[in-house]
């Protein structure tokens, strides 16, 4: 994950724009709203994982970033102030110093392993487009209570069905764990072989789950020394289980697995 550059000075009005047939407006067509579910960090040095939802709650993008940015996103969504202002916070003071203001950022494409993005800017009477990185549009976009957007190619390329439209593939465990079926396009993303396992959506806040160190991410593969191939075969190994028992699990978090332990 290449560190980021950070520009102490810029003179906005003379930024081109990189998609002037692009229209300035809230919503379109091909573009879903959303919000950040959440983010978890790994500071070990692996990629850190932020999770987008849309106003449905019908579909969830977990985007791969890097801790710095993950940090920048997880101090802002739990509102926690720092003494003087990081990075991101830096940068909506400048925009705000400057008169600019942020519209909206958009999630636009996909091009190989690369997710871009876009910066929707209002300057006077002049509307700008910037690009950027997801992480850095999140961040930014949190600071400024800009709206967020995706484009629908993305959300096909990288979306995960939530909901009823997608019961068949999630499964609600009575511990607080919620998890999803792992596809090929998520096992891309989180480095692995195979599409083996299954990924934790949500973790109930003062569940055994969330006691357990489980978080939005997760890639659960292992249930008691019993290996995960499917979300079949999580529900099997789950309704085998004792009441009071202690369930040991290995998870997949970034490129490290993790022992936890769920007490009941």
């Amino acid at each position: 994950m290449k560190k980021w550059i950070v520009f102490l000075w810029i003179t906005l009005s003379s930024i081109p724009l990189l998609n002037p047939e692009v229209p300035l407006a809230s919503e379109g067509k091909d573009e879903l709203k959303v919000t950040v579910k959440g983010v978890d960090l790994n500071p070990t040095g692996g990629s850190s994982l932020v999770v987008l939802v849309d106003v449905n709650d019908e579909t969830a993008l977990p985007i791969l970033i890097g801790f710095s940015e993950a940090r920048a996103i997880g101090l802002k969504i739990n509102n926690i102030k720092t003494i003087r202002p990081m990075t991101h916070d830096l940068m909506n003071n400048i925009l705000g110093g400057l008169k600019a203001k942020l519209i909206r950022i958009l999630i636009n494409k996909v091009k190989g392993d690369i997710i871009y993005a876009v910066l929707y800017l209002k300057l006077e009477d002049s509307e700008i487009q910037i690009d950027s990185r997801p992480s850095d549009a999140i961040a930014l976009a949190l600071r400024a209570g800009a709206p967020i957007f995706v484009a629908k190619e993305v959300v096909k390329a990288v979306g995960v069905e939530l909901g009823e439209s997608a019961r068949e593939n999630r499964v609600v465990v009575k511990q607080g764990l919620t998890v999803q079926k792992m596809t090929p396009v998520l096992s891309k993303y989180f480095g692995l072989e195979s599409s083996e396992g299954v990924l934790v959506s949500d973790v109930k806040p003062g569940s055994p789950a969330e006691g357990a160190g489980l978080k939005t991410g997760d890639v659960i593969m292992e249930i008691n020394g019993q290996k995960i191939r499917s979300l079949k075969g999580f529900e099997s190994i789950v309704q085998d289980i004792e009441e009071g028992e202690r369930v040991k699990l290995l998870v997949r978090r970034g490129t490290y697995s993790i022992p936890l332990v769920m007490h009941p």
